[in-house]
C-alpha cells in the first residue's frame, strides 16, 4: 500500500515538474544590449517581459513532443490569469512581472497572445502558423505601450511582428515558410515611428531589424563592429 502511494506521488511529481521547471531560456544578444539603454523603470519592464518571452520560447524551442509543450504553455496561460496570490511565489519569471502588474499591465491580455504565438511556432513549416507566431509574439513589444501612451499600439505591434520573425530566423530556427515571411516583411512601421526616449531599447531593436531586412543578408554573422557601434550610438543619442 505504501509502495503504491509512493509510486503515485512520484508519477504525479513527474507530471507537474515539466510544467513548473523552466527550460534554459534563449535571449538574443540584441535584447541584452538594447535593454541596458533604458531608464530604471524601462529596464525593469525589459527584464520582466523579455524573461517571460524567453521562458515561453524555451518551452517551444526545446520541445521533443508538441503535446507536452502545449501542456506547459497552457499552464502558463492559466497561471497568468490567476490573482497574484494564487500564483507560484517562488517562480522568478512570475515574480518579475509583479511590479509591471502593479503599474497597470494586464498580464492575461498583454501576454496571453505571446503564449499563443509561441504555440503556433510548433508548426513553423506552415505559412499561416508563421503569421500567427509573428502577430502573437509581436504583442510582447506592444505590451510596452503603457510606458509611452502617446505611441500607437499598432506601431509597436508592427515592430514586434518584424522582430519576432527576425529573432527566430537569426538565432533559433529556420524553415522555408519562415524565410519567406522574413523576405516579405519589410514592415514600414520599422522606419516610420520616432519613439520617445522612454522606449529607446525598442527603437534600438527596430533599427537592428530594419538594417538586416534592408540588406537582406540574414545568413551573415550578426553583431559586427559596425552594427554594434551604430546601435550603441543610437542608444546614447537616439540618432
Amino acid at each position: 500500500m505504501v509502495t503504491a502511494i509512493f509510486t503515485l506521488i512520484r508519477r504525479g511529481f513527474w507530471w507537474i515538474a515539466p510544467l513548473m521547471q523552466a527550460p534554459k531560456p534563449p535571449v538574443s544578444p540584441l535584447v541584452t544590449l538594447a535593454s541596458s539603454y533604458g531608464d530604471a523603470q524601462m529596464r525593469v519592464w525589459c527584464q520582466a517581459l523579455f524573461a517571460f518571452d524567453a521562458q515561453i520560447a524555451g518551452i517551444v524551442l526545446q520541445a521533443r513532443e508538441a503535446m507536452l509543450a502545449q501542456i506547459r504553455l497552457q499552464w502558463w496561460h492559466d497561471v497568468i490569469g490567476k490573482p497574484a496570490s494564487e500564483r507560484p511565489s517562488a517562480n522568478p519569471v512570475l515574480a518579475a512581472l509583479l511590479p509591471l502588474e502593479a503599474q497597470g499591465l494586464d498580464l492575461q491580455s498583454a501576454l496571453g497572445p505571446v503564449i499563443r504565438g509561441w504555440e503556433a511556432a510548433l508548426e513553423l513549416e506552415d505559412g499561416a502558423a508563421v503569421a500567427e507566431f509573428a502577430e502573437g509574439r509581436g504583442a510582447l513589444i506592444a505590451a510596452f505601450q503603457p510606458l509611452a501612451p502617446m505611441v500607437s499600439r499598432d506601431d509597436l505591434a508592427g515592430i514586434g511582428k518584424a522582430w519576432a520573425l527576425w529573432d527566430m530566423a537569426r538565432f533559433h530556427r529556420r524553415t522555408p515558410a519562415l524565410d519567406a515571411a522574413v523576405k516579405a516583411a519589410g514592415d514600414p512601421t520599422l522606419a516610420s515611428p520616432r519613439l520617445p526616449r522612454k522606449l529607446r531599447p525598442i527603437s534600438m531593436i527596430a533599427r537592428a531589424v530594419r538594417l538586416d531586412f534592408a540588406q537582406g543578408q540574414m545568413d551573415r554573422p550578426w553583431g559586427g563592429p559596425g552594427v554594434f557601434l551604430g546601435l550603441v550610438w543610437h542608444g546614447l543619442t537616439g540618432r
